[in-house]
């Protein structure tokens, strides 16, 4: 069903951005909208928002929608031209905004037909309404990081010495199934020297005594994402690796406690920055805070030192500061959150004091 409350939040969004209407593609946004998954590529559907003219869903005449969705849904067949029939509802003389997924082939077309005075990228409005979770939305991430809390419990039992790395990443991979997740997981696997690669692809290292284990990982549930990273330690772990383990869990720690609605994203990401600093290890920091989650894994929107945006309640997520050690190993350790009138919800409850598995 439509979400008139997330269609009046776009709203008021392009209004502040100077558009009166909007035309959204992109598959996730359509469902976020309207609650139903597009499906087929090369058949368009296609919500049109405006305060002027209304909300309508253009689709194709094959395609098998529930009727009742709280929208109008204007059809067209595959011998039409769907720019054509976009242009049909369109303000001819005010500019038009499309999210950034809006193929060019189709703008071109709406050019054609002169469906609008100008064509306008309006992800500012769309990635303004998707940082404010509403209560639904929170509930669902709730749910996703509790079931990734699951998997992450059992994914202690998975490692034995010499188990490759991919095969680790497919056993964990299909757990995310086994609880409840829309598909299998997405996994990021890496041991010893390997976890000093970022984003790291599981591939044939054989895991051995002394090894760093990072395990980055998620899927979503219901259509909002779970997201989450420990770094374990096999058999045993040296003064270093122990050192650098706790630097990085309290720089997740303090940048988790530092957040108040208000704060610049920067000055989170420059909590846990300043004291991986301090101890040392700055330039082995090498990327943002955090990233926010909801509908996509990497929504719109980062915590990271360049982005000056408040961070307000509502919002969501991650914290993942790392140090990584080319040739040695690397160490991340990331929860999500939701930030609250004062503070922020943690979303994430597994264990993030050092463990040395295997023994």
């Amino acid at each position: 069903m439509l979400n008139q409350a997330r269609i009046d939040g776009l709203l008021k969004y392009m209004d502040q951005i100077g558009l009166s209407q909007m035309l959204i593609r992109n598959p996730v946004l359509v469902r976020y909208f309207v609650g139903i998954t597009p499906r087929g590529a090369d058949r368009a559907t296609i919500l049109y928002v405006s305060k002027k003219n209304g909300v309508k869903l253009i689709l194709n005449e094959l395609t098998n929608y529930p009727k009742e969705l709280g929208v109008d849904q204007e059809f067209h067949g595959d011998q039409d031209n769907v720019a054509e029939v976009i242009s049909r509802y369109t303000i001819h003389d005010e500019p038009l905004g499309f999210d950034g997924e809006y193929p060019a082939k189709w703008l071109l077309s709406l050019r054609e037909f002169g469906a609008a005075s100008d064509y306008v990228l309006g992800d500012r409005a769309l990635n303004l309404q998707r940082a404010h979770k509403d209560a639904e939305e929170m509930e669902l991430l709730r749910e996703a990081s509790r079931m990734n809390d699951r998997v992450m419990a059992r994914v202690r039992g998975v490692f034995h010495d010499g188990i490759t790395e991919k095969e680790a990443a497919g056993i964990i991979s299909r757990m995310f199934v086994e609880e409840g997740a829309d598909m299998p997981g997405w996994v990021i696997v890496a041991f010893g020297p390997n976890a000093a690669n970022v984003h790291h692809i599981p591939g044939d290292a054989r895991l051995k005594e002394g090894d760093a284990i990072l395990i980055d990982m998620g899927s979503p549930r219901k259509g909002y994402h779970s997201d989450m990273t420990r770094t374990f330690f096999w058999k045993s772990a040296g003064e270093k690796q122990r050192a650098v383990y706790e630097l990085v869990k309290n720089a997740n720690i303090a940048a988790e406690k530092a957040i108040r609605p208000g704060m610049k994203c920067s000055d989170v990401d420059k909590v846990a920055r300043d004291l991986i600093t301090e101890g040392g290890y700055g330039p082995y920091f090498t990327h943002r805070l955090g990233h926010y989650i909801g509908v996509d894994l990497h929504d719109p929107g980062d915590i990271a030192w360049y982005n000056p945006d408040p961070v307000e309640p509502t919002m969501a997520f991650s914290c993942e500061p790392g140090v990584y050690l080319p040739g040695e190993f690397g160490v991340r350790v990331e929860d999500l959150v939701i930030v609250t009138e004062d503070g922020c919800e943690i979303l994430n409850s597994d264990n993030k004091e050092l463990e040395i598995l295997g023994l």
